[in-house]
């Protein structure tokens, strides 16, 4: 089938035009598809109702899907589905879970295995607000001044579930609450197309190896004031139908509680497996301009 990718933003974002969702890709879509969510990070597929399976089956045509830690909030009918819902089962507002994914981060990265990519199909929006925002973290480090680089390229750092300030934890189980934290690179290098961005963010990282914890919480508000800039920044205005798809390993994202809370807000997510940050490539020496 052929495709065609309209840019929507500066910093990220494309709208795939012209893919039938239930018709299975051949290698020509998959590549053209696969390579515009490379080199835009986010893609939107516009006005097309899905199902579960629906969803669930063409959310692999990106990869291998991973269940999320989140077990209170998984899709009866299909296992590697959760519901992003800001009401609960008695149709009440849920504070915990309107909250959840507010605030820059990327999935999983509490994991030793991050997520390659994460997709969100809407099923019911508000009449306003309620936008997704993300991040180019190739540009935030691209453009990032070199002595700041010099500091956090090379260095390592200590992920959990809620960060630093151990925030948006209360639907978790308390074995997955006492899970040990996960390393992974400041600066990562992307498994496929090699370029540096940025990989510590404010929601899940809790401190910078071999540095005190004074001095690590001083670098990273430095790193992610720097990164919180508009030039590097796209939101997406949702419609029922909707389903986006983005990147983790080199963009952040944020959902924003700006919408009319009695209104229901509910969306499927899905997850594409990624790799182990620890064994995709040799890491940079400390110190290292990797723009250089």
């Amino acid at each position: 089938m052929a495709v065609e990718i309209r840019k929507l933003g500066e910093a990220v974002g494309a709208e795939v035009v012209g893919l039938d969702m239930l018709e299975p890709w051949d290698t020509a879509t998959r590549d053209a598809v696969y390579q515009a969510y490379l080199d835009n990070l986010v893609l939107v597929f516009r006005d097309q109702v899905l199902t579960a399976p629906e969803f669930m089956a063409f959310s692999r045509n990106f990869g291998e899907l991973q269940p999320h830690v989140a077990k209170k909030y998984r899709h009866p009918q299909a296992k590697d589905i959760v519901m992003m819902t800001n009401v609960d089962k008695r149709g009440k507002f849920d504070e915990v879970g309107a909250n959840r994914g507010v605030g820059w981060h990327s999935d999983l990265s509490y994991d030793q295995v991050p997520a390659n990519g994460t997709l969100l199909h809407a099923i019911e929006l508000p009449d306003r607000g309620g936008d997704t925002w993300f991040c180019n973290m190739y540009q935030a480090y691209e453009t990032m001044p070199s002595a700041l680089k010099r500091r956090i390229v090379g260095r390592m750092a200590l992920f959990r579930y809620g960060g630093r300030y151990g925030q948006s934890t209360e639907h978790l189980l308390p074995k997955d609450k006492a899970k040990p934290d996960v390393i992974h690179p400041v600066v990562r290098l992307h498994p496929e197309t090699g370029r540096p961005a940025v990989y510590v963010n404010p929601y899940h990282t809790v401190r910078i190896i071999g540095m005190t914890r004074p001095e690590s919480d001083a670098l990273l508000d430095e790193i992610f004031a720097w990164c919180d800039q508009a030039a590097f920044q796209w939101h997406h205005g949702w419609r029922i139908g909707d389903t986006i798809i983005w990147e983790n390993r080199s963009a952040v994202h944020s959902g924003k509680l700006d919408y009319p809370l009695d209104q229901r807000r509910i969306f499927m997510r899905a997850t594409v497996r990624g790799t182990n940050t620890l064994a995709e490539a040799r890491l940079p020496a400390p110190g290292t301009d990797l723009a250089a």
